[in-house]
Order: C-alpha cells, then sequence, then structure tokens
C-alpha cells in the first residue's frame, strides 16, 4: 500500500508495510525476524520494547533506498485483547490484561515514531478473534468496551502518541467500524489527532466513512474521478463539511510527521542512508536474540533443572515438529502459510536443530521430528540438509539431554482472509497440534532429562505431560535467532526474562466466554433469533456477555485455578519481597535477590476496589509495574506512585469515569497468584 503522490502540492508517494515482527518487504530485500509481539509483551519491559519499536522503524526505513518509493508507516501494533486463547492472531498482540497491552503499544508507537515511522495501532475496536471477522457484528456492553477492549488504544494514544490508527473489520452494534462515528469520536475523546485508516476492504461507503470520522481508504490507489465525485459530495452537502476539512487535516499532519515534505533534505537522506546500513545487520540479529530470550517464559524447573552444563552433554536429542520448522517465509510459502499480516520475508532463521548443531557439531545432535506439521514424507532435515531424522524415541534413549521442540505453527496461529465464516479461523481446542502429548510422554518414559520448548501464541493444554518433565520453556515465535536464542536459554549464556502476558488456563471452560455455551458469546451465531441466516453482509453476531470478566479478572471471579497465573515466570535465580511503606499515594517494596545468580524480577502492583453502584468489581487490576536487575544478594527499593484514576471503573448509571467511595487496596508482588505486599487506601 502507498498513500500520498500529490506532485502539485511537493507530496511524493509514502510506502505502508506490514509485519508486526519485521517489516514484510519482498524476497530480494530480506530483513531481520524478530520475535512476535506476544513475546515482546512477555518481557514486560518498556524500554525494551521502545527500542525493539526504533530498530523495526529503521529496518522500515531502510528497507527501500533513496530514490525508491520510501517506507515510512508499519501497520501495528496490534492490540486487540485475547479473550479467548484460541484467537488467531493473539501471537500478533499483547495478551490478556489492556494496561499490560497499553504500554507495550505506547512503547513501540514511541521507538517507531522517534525514526519518523508512523505507528498504525490496529484494530479498532472489538476486532478480537478471526472467526467471521469481516462479517460480524460485535455487541459489547458499554463498561467492558470502555475498561477492557478500547482501554489499549486509549494509552497507546495518550503516552505513545500514536501517529495513526486502523480501523477493525468487523461491525460494532450493527455498524461498521470505518463508519463508527460514536468509535472515531471516542479516539478524539482520548487526544488522538492523527488519521484512521480502514482495514483493507473494510472502506465500505465513502460517504458513511468520511462522516463516520474515518480518514482513509487503505488499498486504492490515484483516482482523479473519485477525487471530483468526493469534491461534489462535499459542495452538496452529502459528505459533511468539516468531516472532510478533519479528514484532510489528520492525513497530512500524519504525512508532515513522517517526513514525507522532507525527503530531498540532507538531513533526511543522512538518516535513511543510515538506516539502510543498519537492515538485517548483525547488530539488529544479535538484538532479536536478545529479545527472544528476554520474552521467554520458564514455567517449569523441577530441582533447578536448567540451565544444563554443556560440558557434561556428550550428545544431545532435539525432538518434535518445531526442531527444524521455518515460521518466516524463508523456504518460499505464502503470506497466509506464515501467518498473515505478520509474515515476514528473510533470509535467516536458525531453527533449534540448526542451533544445536552450530553449538555441538553434527556427530552430537540427533535430529527426530517425530512428525513434521509441513513435509511430512520428509526423511532428513530440512534446515540442516542431509542430517537424517531418527525415531524419536531411539535418539532419546542415546542422548544425555533430550530438547522436546513443540507447540504449533502458522496453520493455526493466523490471520484468516476473505469475506465470510472462513474455516479454519480460529484454533479449534487447546490441544498441541498433533499427537505431540503422546510423543512428549514417550520420550520421557525414555529419558527424563527433557526440556519442553513450545512455539506458541496463546496457552496451549500442558495436562496430559507437564507432570512427566522438569523443565518447560514457552519461546512463542521466537524469530530469526530463536533456535540460537533458545541454546542459550538451556545451557544459561541468557537467563529466560519472561513472564506470561495471559493466565494460563487448564481447560478452555476455564475462560469465562467459554464457560457460557457455546455460540452468541464465542464465536458467535451466523443466525438471527428466528434460526433464520443473517442477511448479507453482516452475516454472524455476537455479544460479550463475559463482559469485564477477561482473563484473570473472570478467574478470579468464578473460583478457576489456573495451571500459571497472569505474570508468572521463573528465572535462574530467585527474589524476596517485603513492604518499604505508603504514603501519599506512593506505594513502595524492598525486592531482594536471593539466589546465586544475576538475575531480573518484574514487580507487579494490582488494585482492588470496593463494589459500587450496585456494580461488582475484579478481585485485582493490573495497575503498575516495574522491572528490575539484581545481582546475588543486591537488595533495591521499589516504588509505584497511583493516581486517583488508577482506581477509577466505568460508570453504567452515570455513563462517565467515576472513583469508587471506600477501602480500596494495593497489592505488591510478582504474579496476579502472588502478591505478599498489602496497602489500603482511599482513591479521593
Amino acid at each position: 500500500m502507498s498513500s500520498g503522490l500529490l506532485p502539485r502540492v511537493g507530496l511524493p508517494e509514502i510506502r505502508t508495510l506490514d509485519g508486526p515482527n519485521g517489516p514484510r518487504t519482498d524476497y530480494k530485500r530480506p530483513v531481520t525476524y524478530f520475535p512476535t509481539a506476544i513475546a515482546y509483551a512477555a518481557t514486560w519491559d518498556e524500554a525494551l520494547v521502545e527500542e525493539i519499536g526504533r530498530v523495526l522503524g529503521r529496518e522500515t526505513r531502510g528497507a527501500y533506498s533513496v530514490g525508491e518509493v520510501p517506507a515510512r508507516m508499519l501497520l501495528g501494533p496490534g492490540v486487540n485483547i485475547a479473550r479467548t486463547p484460541l484467537g488467531g492472531r493473539n501471537f500478533e498482540y499483547f495478551g490478556e490484561d489492556p494496561l499490560l497491552s497499553g504500554k507495550m503499544a505506547a512503547a513501540i508507537c514511541r521507538g517507531l515514531q522517534s525514526v519518523k515511522v508512523s505507528a498504525c495501532v490496529k484494530h479498532w475496536v472489538l476486532n478480537d478473534q478471526e472467526w467471521a471477522r469481516t462479517v460480524i457484528s460485535v455487541d459489547c456492553p458499554e463498561r467492558a468496551l470502555r475498561e477492557i477492549y478500547a482501554r489499549p488504544f486509549e494509552i497507546a494514544v495518550r503516552e505513545g502518541k500514536c501517529w495513526a490508527i486502523m480501523g477493525g473489520y468487523n461491525a460494532v452494534r450493527g455498524q461498521w467500524c470505518s463508519h463508527n462515528a460514536y468509535l472515531n469520536d471516542l479516539l478524539t475523546s482520548f487526544g488522538f489527532d492523527g488519521a484512521i485508516y480502514s482495514d483493507w476492504g473494510a472502506w465500505h461507503d465513502t460517504v458513511k466513512a468520511i462522516n463516520g470520522g474515518a480518514t482513509i481508504e487503505s488499498g486504492v490507489k490515484v483516482n482523479p474521478k473519485r477525487d471530483a465525485w468526493e469534491a461534489e459530495q462535499v459542495r452538496k452537502g452529502v459528505i459533511d463539511a468539516k468531516r472532510a476539512e478533519e479528514a484532510t487535516r489528520r492525513n497530512l499532519r500524519n504525512l508532515f510527521r513522517m517526513g514525507a515534505f522532507d525527503l530531498a533534505t540532507e538531513a533526511d537522506k543522512a538518516e535513511q542512508a543510515a538506516c539502510e546500513r543498519s537492515v538485517h545487520s548483525p547488530e539488529h540479529r544479535a538484538f532479536a536474540r536478545r529479545v527472544a530470550c528476554e520474552g521467554a517464559v520458564l514455567l517449569k524447573n523441577d530441582k533447578a533443572f536448567l540451565p544444563r552444563d554443556e560440558k557434561a552433554i556428550r550428545k544431545i536429542a532435539v525432538i518434535g515438529p518445531n526442531a527444524d520448522q521455518y515460521h518466516s517465509m524463508i523456504d518460499g510459502s505464502h503470506v497466509h502459510r506464515r501467518g498473515g499480516a505478520g509474515a515476514v520475508h528473510t533470509d535467516r532463521e536458525i531453527t533449534p536443530l540448526a542451533a544445536f548443531v552450530e553449538r555441538f557439531g553434527r556427530e552430537r545432535v540427533l535430529c527426530a521430528p517425530g512428525f513434521r506439521f509441513e513435509n511430512q514424507g520428509r526423511k532428513d532435515a530440512i534446515s540442516v540438509p542431509g542430517m537424517p531424522a531418527m525415531d524419536p524415541v531411539e535418539a532419546a534413549k542415546q542422548a544425555d539431554l533430550v530438547v522436546f521442540c513443540g507447540g504449533l505453527d502458522h496453520s493455526l496461529d493466523r490471520e484468516a482472509p476473505g469475506w465470510a465464516n472462513i474455516y479454519p479461523s480460529d484454533k479449534p481446542d487447546l490441544g498441541l497440534k498433533g499427537p505431540q502429548a503422546e510423543l512428549i510422554r514417550k520420550v520421557a518414559a525414555a529419558n527424563p532429562n527433557v526440556v519442553v520448548a513450545l512455539t506458541t501464541g496463546a496457552p496451549v493444554s500442558v495436562e496430559e505431560w507437564i507432570d512427566d518433565v522438569p523443565a518447560l520453556l514457552v519461546t512463542w515465535y521466537a524469530g530469526g535467532e530463536g533456535g540460537l536464542a533458545l541454546a542459550d536459554l538451556i545451557f544459561g549464556d541468557a537467563a529466560p526474562g519472561g513472564r506470561l502476558p495471559y493466565t494460563w488456563g487448564k481447560r478452555l471452560e476455564d475462560w469465562h466466554c467459554h464457560s457460557l455455551g457455546e455460540g452468541i458469546t464465542y464465536p458467535g451465531l451466523l443466525t438471527g433469533v428466528d434460526g433464520k441466516p443473517l442477511p448479507k453482509p453482516l452475516i454472524a453476531r455476537e455479544f460479550y456477555h463475559d463482559g469485564i470478566w477477561v482473563g484473570y479478572r473472570g478467574f478470579d471471579r468464578f473460583g478457576k485455578t489456573p495451571r500459571w497465573p497472569f505474570g508468572f515466570g521463573l528465572t535462574y535465580t530467585d527474589f524476596a519481597i517485603e513492604p518499604a511503606g505508603a504514603q501519599g499515594g506512593n506505594y513502595a517494596v524492598k525486592v531482594r535477590n536471593v539466589g546465586k545468580r544475576a538475575g531480573r524480577a518484574v514487580v507487579q502492583c494490582y488494585v482492588s476496589k470496593p463494589e459500587s453502584e450496585g456494580q461488582p468489581m475484579p478481585e485485582k487490576e493490573l495497575a503498575a509495574f516495574k522491572s528490575v536487575t539484581l545481582a546475588p544478594g543486591e537488595e533495591r527499593t521499589v516504588a509505584f506512585t497511583l493516581k486517583p484514576e488508577d482506581f477509577r471503573y466505568w460508570s453504567e448509571a452515570k455513563g462517565a469515569w467515576a472513583i469508587p467511595e471506600g477501602t480500596c487496596g494495593v497489592r505488591i508482588g510478582f504474579s496476579a497468584g502472588d502478591l505478599p505486599v498489602r496497602y489500603e487506601t482511599r482513591a479521593h
């Protein structure tokens, strides 16, 4: 896509690129393949994520040289909420919590825009699944809209100063997002003054779109006849003149911000040359490797099984379908076989198998995928050509250490294209793809020294095998350096830095939207109340009966005990926490590293509110978080400053934000399930 191209006013054509985990170019322009956005959220590190934004911005600008149509917009970040673990695009988003999602989005926006690349935060709003996403109307209680689904966008606007936002494909309350004046004016109420893009094909009617507050249609070419027709509709009063003028101002403002009118300046050319030199550079690849380590979440580590002593390993067995599987487009796969909008062209993706071969040599590594997501008949390795594939159980018996690389691929974690109820779209269930659970049990029975590394965009079921293995790492989609990062983590060159951006349930019904029965709450219905098919174009409908009870809020409310709580994650050391006092809105704790290695603690602050106006309140809600890196024995004070608005709720009675009366709680710890420090306060 491109925009601009008005030579009479000195406006050149400006290119827009897809790819929240690396700008998607073409095969002739490989870029650094970064971990996906859910891994950024798992870092819980705003400074790191802002730097990710800067690097993605440099790669976006540098992918096209001076003299070519410049790239100055990246379509991301995506901040839709993971109300269900089955959502096909959860890997592109930041998890279940609106505050964490918003903080990550704001950081990405600041990073991108610091190098004059426009962020385009998406998909506004309630576009939280792939099932029927282009033909569905979603209804949602106003409180849930304000507190959960709109909140990440608000934070991206207020703290990230994002320059552009993309509307969702879906309709909200019967009206397409791109035509919905209520939604688009809500963005303005947050302080947003940038461009509002439609998604591709989601601009259904020019008059309704402009009058509804959208400012630019994506995916169309220069068309003077259409421009003249639109001007005529403004003169006739069919298109509101104020809306048309505002759309023009917003679009031009975005172009000015990204430097579209400065391309001929020496300063811009120098910046551009520096960006071109940085694309796919060793420095960017090393940074991607670090991000993969910081986002990896260690969920189980019995008896300090990890890290392993590399010198004690004579042979290592790399088993499972993700041992030798590509997740980028490096092998020529179509964009929708590699996730859709999140797909990346690169010429470097180091699989776990290739990484361990690089580290140990071929003679000490045993390759045993067991079964494959693709190329099922292949008898040798793909990423290490000519290396024979063994029987997994036999390989496990011969090895000192087994690394089982399992999880999912982008046939399930994917964008579902098309204008219909496309199938498959979201994931069918919580299970691992194929017979992995059985394979893990067999391998663990043959050799108990097993590390399971899961590639996934959201929680999956571990219940059948979790008690059979001593260690579990979730690496998400770890990018082009992901195999190397996995080896770093297993042998202690790096420590897993991630914490869960999801509550990890045991059964699908643990998530409240799935406990209400199949149908209108999720994924939706293709019929009306009379049981007959709905008329086109909106052939599906859905109502968010789960309200605000998304993620840990719902687990708490309905007494569901998760396998692991939101915010949970182990590392290679241990931390202690104790109160350090509260005064004037400041709430402090002392955090001490009580282990033998340096490590990073993610200190999390939650608030609780009393019931007000008869409205139930969550048991706790994330209000703030900070990371602190400590040497063994080191102690540091971490303080959080909370404001009255951190305790607010949306009053259905008043149709406005309100501060509750009575005593509120402040809880601080290391996860939603581990909050030992507690203070009480009044929000006023």
